[in-house]
């Protein structure tokens, strides 16, 4: 009957929105765990962070923190997004804390493996069929800046260093060029921090950094989207073709300009993944 459906329909509503209110009070305590924004402009004076969840929490987090001299920095892409994405990041970021913060561990591929086995731990992952493979994307740098060295490891994730054609080449897995500026990738380990078939050390990757050097971590939010004319995914192509172009702007100013150019490729499309694009000007 209508009035049977009316209730119905009021119960729906009335549970929908103590759902939603709890997972907005999720967010602040999950924002509360992320660094804080002078913690960050201290650490890396010359940055800007873009970070859009896709349901009001997200799987997608960022760490920073200074030790031994060094400032260690990580981006993060956990499994799911919403509130099971963002259980995961808050056991990340309290691993994270345990292993660099605590142990004082600062080399990144050390970080990840610890990380690695902390998961599994956790998550008491066996590798038994049918088993959820939970865990986490990440890339973790490890900044020296009065040595101007930069090291790093990804599991599943890379880093892009953007710097002029004047300065010394990197050893790269990609290189893409524009005018004067080159975008070297360095792509990580093809492994996640999870249980996986393969379960090897994580690879270090030393780079010596100059000043104006552009350096980018970032979740695959951004290049999965659908969207534009054709409805098809915004492709790593056009991403970093997008970094080149507007590399040479203030970083507050090239945040505003991926935030209107996801907005606009977007259009009316729904946003299909949890978006976090971190980056740093030497």
């Amino acid at each position: 009957t209508l009035e049977t459906n009316i209730i119905q329909k009021e119960q729906i509503e009335k549970k929908n929105k103590e759902i939603t209110d709890s997972i907005h009070y999720a967010k602040y305590i999950q924002k509360a765990i992320l660094p804080r924004e002078d913690k960050l402009a201290k650490l890396l004076p010359d940055h800007f962070v873009m970070y859009n969840p896709k349901n009001i929490v997200s799987g997608d987090f960022y760490w920073v923190t200074e030790v031994e001299g060094r400032v260690i920095l990580a981006t993060a892409d956990c499994t799911g997004h919403g509130v099971p994405g963002a259980f995961m990041s808050m056991l990340g970021v309290s691993f994270l804390n345990e292993i660099v913060n605590k142990e004082y561990i600062t080399h990144p591929g050390i970080i990840l493996k610890r990380l690695r086995k902390e998961v599994i731990h956790a998550l008491h992952q066996e590798g038994t069929i049918g088993e959820q493979r939970d865990g986490m994307d990440i890339g973790l740098c490890s900044f020296d800046f009065t040595a101007s060295e930069l090291q790093f490891s990804g599991a599943n994730t890379p880093i892009y260093i953007i710097r002029t054609k004047d300065k010394e080449t990197i050893t790269a897995d990609n290189i893409v060029e524009f005018g004067e500026q080159v975008l070297y990738e360095i792509k990580g380990d093809n492994m996640p921090i999870a249980l996986y078939e393969k379960m090897e050390k994580f690879e270090l990757f030393e780079i010596k950094i100059h000043k104006g050097d552009c350096i980018y971590l970032f979740s695959d939010g951004f290049a999965d989207q659908f969207g534009g004319a054709n409805k098809k995914r915004f492709q790593y192509k056009a991403f970093k073709q997008l970094l080149l172009e507007n590399c040479t702007k203030p970083m507050k100013e090239q945040k505003q300009m991926l935030e209107s150019e996801f907005e606009k490729w977007q259009d009316g499309f729904e946003q299909i993944d949890d978006v976090m694009v971190l980056g740093i000007k030497i």
